[in-house]
């Protein structure tokens, strides 16, 4: 366990952020808030249930509600593997071809693309906003737009905004005209809630649900997704609970001196015990029932 300091911060913030965002991004999911960007990240994904052609596709896939523990994990893995090194590494490049192998399989329409892209840009920001030990900085916020800018024109998204706050108004309009319920958003959602359950200890997961349509942190969405809120009382114990991660947060830092990726809980995978290989990660009947496979090639973690 270790104190905070921001001296890797101070430094950073004299990098040119043009040249230097993925590094800017890597230490801030890394080293200063790594289980505030997880966490996110997963939460981002309802985000996606909640527009109905979205959730369509994941229905008909079930691969939320028949191996939802294994999305998730695949999710953060590709993530990892993608965003870790840039997508200009040679890492990076291998994953991004394997991921748009596998969405050459599906029809997803650009604008889905584009507002799933948008969720791991903003959300970050609105949970550090609000659970976080503190606000991202203007530079943090553009570094990640960046990040993901460049992900994005590497899987061949089209029409992405020139700006972040100009992304940022997309989004909002995109969701004010295309969030709405369907029962495949709830039955998608219910999938990830019961993947998510798979990660922690039997005691412990009668907890989970609650503690996830808190932190969702917006009325809309759970609506949206057919998920009911937590009594009040829970929901103010919740936040109670976050309230003082935060301040512990301000002053301890257990990621300090040796990065969340290195570490034992980074490394962990349940679905994947001994590590996972790139070429693998995806829905089953299309990394292991392809006629010909997939053409990349396998590493291990």
């Amino acid at each position: 366990m270790y104190l905070r300091n921001d001296k890797e911060l101070r430094k950073l913030s004299q990098l040119n952020i043009e040249e230097h965002y993925q590094t800017i991004v890597k230490y801030l999911a890394d080293y200063d808030a790594p289980l505030d960007y997880l966490i996110s990240g997963e939460l981002a994904q309802i985000q996606t249930f909640a527009i109905p052609s979205i959730s369509k596709l994941l229905q008909q896939t079930k691969q939320y509600q028949n191996n939802g523990l294994k999305r998730l994990d695949d999710t953060r893995a590709i993530l990892t593997e993608c965003m870790t090194d840039s997508v200009e590494s040679s890492r990076g490049q291998h994953m991004v071809k394997h991921l748009n192998w596998i969405h050459s399989h599906y029809e997803i329409s650009n604008d889905d693309y584009l507002y799933t892209l948008a969720l791991f840009i903003i959300e970050p920001v609105r949970w550090m906003e609000t659970f976080g030990y503190r606000p991202l900085t203007d530079r943090e916020k553009y570094a990640g737009y960046l990040a993901f800018k460049s992900l994005g024109q590497a899987m061949g998204i089209q029409d992405i905004p020139e700006s972040r706050d100009q992304f940022v108004a997309w989004y909002q309009n995109y969701r004010s005209q295309h969030m709405l319920y369907h029962p495949d958003n709830k039955k998608v959602t219910d999938g990830l809630i019961g993947g998510m359950k798979e990660m922690f200890p039997f005691i412990i997961r009668p907890l989970v649900r609650p503690v996830i349509l808190t932190l969702i942190n917006d009325p809309e969405l759970l609506a949206a997704t057919g998920q009911k809120e937590p009594a009040y009382i829970v929901q103010k114990i919740i936040r109670a609970i976050m309230f003082i991660r935060k301040g512990l947060q301000r002053y301890i830092n257990p990621w300090q001196k040796k990065g969340f990726e290195s570490s034992y809980l980074g490394q962990y995978y349940k679905s994947y015990p001994d590590g996972y290989q790139n070429s693998i990660l995806g829905p089953d009947k299309i990394v292991k029932s392809s006629i010909t496979g997939c053409p990349f090639n396998i590493s291990k973690l």
